[in-house]
């Protein structure tokens, strides 16, 4: 009998991957500081229709380009923010906050070219119905972005907000799954928010939104932004900074967590 021909063998799945792929996979530990697993998913769900990685891959590529990643790391970090218009696009996004035992949540907007935080404001829900009063406020007070960016959660994306957002004239920007760095301004803001609050005893106070209110005032008008050469974010805002002495007045506000001078204007 004539030997059975033996089928070819694929070699596909062991030929090397290009380099791009390895890049891609150490610009996305860097950004996300997730596992091997979770930086695989993010890569399968991007790049998934040209190639995909598993987790073992990722670990082998992270482990053998350690100093590579670093290199990365540092860019990114040192990676001047890009300039973008006053009023041009908001970021939004929502947060936690435990108070007498109870999470509350927290809606925060950003102005991406000032940084001025545009509204902090305690929500009853997160049904878009809240979202959207919260969000017709800030805009009687401030005006019409362009574009509004948010993640992918449920409130964000219901037909009621998207549709909202179409009648407004407001595009609507929407973010990866599972990338938060992508509205990297609202994410900064609240990284800068828990850091004060988490600090803070909150146990005798009665009125959460009264305490969002005075951080609020010291994050626009007390507090030097880094990204804005050292100006605060109402000082970018208004384009006029308010920088006489003679007019410094001291805070000390939050227990001795929120200080600086404010120039009033």
């Amino acid at each position: 009998m004539p030997d059975k021909q033996t089928p070819p063998v694929s070699f596909a799945r062991n030929r090397k991957k290009p380099q791009w792929v390895v890049d891609k996979v150490l610009y996305l530990k860097a950004v996300s500081g997730t596992g091997c697993g979770s930086v695989a998913q993010l890569f399968n769900q991007r790049y998934g229709h040209k190639t995909t990685v598993s987790k073992s891959f990722v670990y082998e590529k992270l482990k053998a380009n350690q100093y590579q990643l670093q290199v990365v790391k540092r860019k990114i970090k040192q990676k001047p923010a890009r300039s973008v218009p006053v009023n041009h696009t908001w970021g939004i996004d929502l947060t936690k906050i435990k108070l007498s035992r109870k999470q509350k949540t927290v809606l925060g907007i950003i102005e991406h070219g000032s940084r001025v935080n545009l509204a902090l404001s305690e929500l009853p829900s997160k049904h878009s119905a809240q979202l959207l009063l919260a969000l017709c406020r800030t805009i009687r007070h401030f005006g019409l972005p362009n574009a509004i960016r948010t993640d992918n959660e449920a409130c964000f994306t219901s037909l009621f907000f998207t549709t909202a957002l179409k009648l407004l004239g407001i595009k609507h920007q929407t973010t990866h799954l599972a990338s938060p760095w992508e509205n990297g301004r609202i994410e900064r803001f609240f990284g800068t928010f828990k850091n004060k609050i988490r600090q803070l005893d909150l146990s005798g106070f009665s009125s959460l939104q009264h305490e969002l209110d005075r951080f609020r005032f010291w994050y626009n008008h007390i507090r030097p932004h880094q990204n804005l050469a050292g100006y605060t974010p109402m000082e970018v805002w208004r384009n006029k900074a308010n920088r006489h002495s003679s007019k410094a007045v001291w805070v000390n506000d939050w227990q001795g967590l929120l200080t600086g001078y404010y120039f009033p204007s």
